[in-house]
């Protein structure tokens, strides 16, 4: 019969969220436990794991670790680069960005994002928390939990082996045996959760570096296809899409070689002499607010808990602010003699007052938005064209100047009976989430637009 092992934390999950949890707990001086599944931590490198800068502003002692020789995929870039496709497949615009003059932390200006894989990314915090003095032990799925009086007390491992804690942390992904076994979600709906396939390449570092120099990032905005990101690492890049699972109408790899199969994309292909190397999916919960975080004895945090960012469904970056919080909640909790819900009570309210929290004060407008637009191809069919019209529409010389500026005025008042709506229903609400109390400073945009197209006068 196998005893019974006893910590003060587990962590079940050691992705970037679980080994921060596990770390903090130990700093703390807990006797923290986290497992893995998989033979090491970041064995799935299922995700494009960008860091962007805020990673070093609010971890600075942890993240000025990671070097190009513990990371050797790490990649900086500072351009991003915009393709919009438009329903013929090609690309109608571009547009490149770089940080803008608006940027307050001052190394954000230098950088995008960092771009790493989860296979070097992810060891390498394990490896921090087993310093911090964590115990990990991988190759291990937690099947179960322990319940006594109804309350979760402790995890069991598919080997039978047993563990009891105080306080246990859910940090095992968007499908979490956590979540669902203490009664804190039993099922996702489909219009929470993301299936993204994606392409991983091949790519000599030295055509990257000669190609695309500083860009680290692009998004494939298209007319046939829910918005496709790529991201570019030393050796390799990502190319994938997803959208949520009621969504669907063919199989998402159609979608996706539809945009590997763009000309455009294609000509990238061959200079850089990229070689397809993986297809990859998984699932990531996108949703406009994280539902039941807490019970007794337990707390979810990143995937597990709902936390990837309403925009653009960042997760490395919510994983590892909700593990800290967690962690040092769990310590106050145990140190007080008392992890009821109504003590974790406190991880909710430090959540949603950190910066996670505050990316979802406009989270359900923002996931409207995000699928009636970039995820939702029929819209993309009239917003290319009329955004091109506005942005390109000037580079055309078979007319004088005002001419051609007025035809464009002129054809731009097709989209409206479009646009219209879509402003009302999807860009209102959202600028009212944002700027809540300032938000009557806008209320007079929308007439402001209208204005900007001039009536006919005497049939000119």
């Amino acid at each position: 019969m196998l005893s019974m092992k006893n910590y003060d934390v587990i962590v079940v999950g050691g992705g970037p969220g679980g080994s921060m949890a596990a770390k903090i707990a130990a700093e703390k001086g807990l006797k923290a436990i986290f497992f893995e599944r998989g033979r090491k931590s970041g064995e799935k490198n299922s995700s494009g794991c960008g860091l962007g800068p805020r990673m070093w502003r609010d971890f600075p002692d942890m993240m000025k670790r990671l070097t190009p020789d513990l990371a050797p995929s790490m990649r900086a870039g500072a351009v991003a680069r915009n393709y919009f496709i438009n329903k013929d497949d090609v690309v109608a615009g571009m547009v490149m960005a770089r940080p803008t003059e608006s940027v307050k932390y001052e190394p954000a200006k230098k950088f995008i994002t960092m771009n790493v894989y989860r296979s070097d990314f992810d060891p390498w915090i394990a490896n921090l928390a087993i310093e911090a003095g964590a115990e990990q032990i991988t190759s291990t799925l937690i099947l179960d939990v322990i319940k006594e009086d109804g309350k979760v007390v402790g995890v069991q491992a598919d080997g039978g082996e047993k563990y009891k804690a105080p306080i246990i942390i859910g940090a095992d992904g968007v499908i979490s045996m956590v979540a669902q076994k203490s009664g804190l979600r039993h099922k996702w709906h489909l219009d929470q959760v993301t299936l993204v396939p994606q392409y991983d390449f091949y790519v000599p570092k030295e055509n990257i570096d000669k190609i695309m120099g500083e860009e680290s990032l692009a998004v494939w905005w298209g007319s046939t296809f829910p918005a496709a990101y790529q991201v570019f690492f030393n050796e390799g890049m990502h190319i994938g899409l997803g959208n949520w699972l009621d969504w669907w109408g063919k199989n998402p790899l159609y979608y996706l070689n539809r945009v590997v199969n763009l000309p455009y994309f294609q000509r990238i292909i061959k200079l850089l002499e990229a070689k397809p190397r993986e297809v990859q999916a998984h699932l990531l919960p996108w949703m406009g607010y994280p539902e039941n975080t807490y019970t007794d004895n337990v707390m979810l945090i990143g995937d597990a808990g709902g936390f990837p960012c309403p925009l653009e469904a960042e997760g490395i970056y919510p994983a590892m602010v909700t593990g800290k919080l967690a962690a040092e909640v769990a310590a106050k909790a145990i140190s007080e003699g008392d992890t009821s819900k109504a003590v974790l009570k406190l991880y909710e309210e430090k959540w949603k007052e950190s910066s996670v929290g505050i990316e979802f004060e406009a989270g359900p407008e923002l996931q409207s938005i995000w699928s009636k637009l970039p995820f939702e191809p029929k819209t993309m069919e009239w917003f290319v064209p009329m955004m091109m019209e506005i942005l390109g529409g000037i580079y055309d010389w078979s007319e004088p100047h005002a001419v051609r500026v007025r035809n464009i005025v002129e054809h731009l008042r097709g989209y409206l009976p479009k646009a219209t709506p879509f402003i009302m229903q999807e860009v209102i609400p959202l600028v009212s989430a944002i700027f809540k109390d300032d938000f009557e400073q806008f209320t007079n945009l929308f007439d402001l637009i209208q204005n900007m197209f001039p009536t006919k006068k005497g049939g000119k």
